[in-house]
């Protein structure tokens, strides 16, 4: 079983360089040049495990991940939010918002009283492991409960939120989905992570306010096998100008991401560690310079755009 569904492989797989133009006037709004080549670079599962918490958190630190995404749901997420409360302001911390529980052993389940999200839970009380489970018994309504819920609890634990995404691209699985999901984003005035191959982008009316990312990129499967560093390297190498995101998950390869993560040789503890050395290598850091690429966070465009 991947930790992220089939049609996500579909929509993100590998390298698409081909031809979309950027935003209209995202760059000029946030005060670069209009043919920028902006990139996010954005640590997903913050909160997961402590590992996860501490690589990421340096790979933010010491490298070149410039932005994080916290699973609100997840056991170890009072690390991350003191964290957060004590550097925020220095950190582009956003919301995994989270709708599964994908891993063998290591389960969580919502914030909200189970009784309000039954719908989102199995018989023992966690959320799905799969989005096609998800997908097949969650109720719209209580889905969107989940997600104001996960925003709420953050925001009381003192998290200055930047914006949210989906983890394993859930929240965003089907057009109810999508719409409870930007309708969060719109009641707490933060851009949500939305891209232009978005599958049910054409069922969504957008705002002025509202950002779509050109290029949405994450490693796969295919890519791990073949090579990781190839993988980003080549990505870096190829950037085109306007808004892009690419999603990486660091932690360290240790026998907590291994225990958390066995029997998923995918996104797993290896994975993990591959993703930190790169991101926190010198080469990635001379790759940036030298293809013209200014990182951005998704505080400016919060405070830029969406909140102007």
């Amino acid at each position: 079983m991947l930790p992220y569904p089939k049609f996500a492989i579909l929509l993100f797989s590998g390298l698409t360089f081909s031809g979309s133009q950027a935003q209209n006037g995202i760059a000029e709004k946030l005060g670069y040049p209009k043919n920028s080549k902006l990139l996010i670079i954005h640590a997903d599962d913050l909160g997961v495990s402590h590992s996860e918490n501490d690589a990421s958190i340096k790979a933010m630190e010491r490298g070149s991940v410039n932005s994080a995404s916290i699973m609100v749901p997840c056991p170890w997420f009072p690390e991350i939010a003191a964290y957060a409360r004590k550097y925020g302001s220095k950190q582009d911390l956003g919301l995994h918002l989270t709708l599964t529980s994908e891993w063998t052993y290591y389960k969580w389940g919502p914030v909200s009283p189970v009784d309000a999200v039954q719908s989102l839970v199995n018989s023992d009380g966690y959320f799905y492991a799969s989005v096609d489970s998800l997908v097949a018994n969650a109720r719209p309504e209580e889905v969107e409960t989940e997600l104001r819920n996960q925003v709420k609890k953050a925001l009381a634990a003192g998290i200055d939120v930047t914006h949210l995404d989906a983890h394993m691209y859930a929240a965003r699985s089907t057009e109810d989905f999508l719409k409870a999901y930007i309708k969060t984003g719109r009641e707490f005035q933060l851009p949500v992570l939305l891209s232009r191959d978005e599958e049910f982008m054409n069922t969504v009316t957008l705002k002025n306010n509202d950002v779509v990312v050109d290029h949405l990129f994450q490693a796969f499967p295919e890519d791990y096998d073949t090579g990781m560093d190839y993988y980003y390297k080549t990505l870096l190498q190829h950037l085109e100008p306007g808004l892009n995101c690419l999603l990486v998950h660091t932690a360290f390869d240790d026998a907590e991401t291994r225990a958390m993560t066995i029997g998923h040789t995918y996104w797993g503890a290896r994975w993990r560690q591959q993703d930190y050395d790169f991101f926190t290598s010198e080469e990635c850091r001379e790759l940036l310079k030298e293809n013209n690429i200014r990182l951005i966070t998704w505080r400016e465009l919060r405070d830029g755009i969406v909140r102007q």
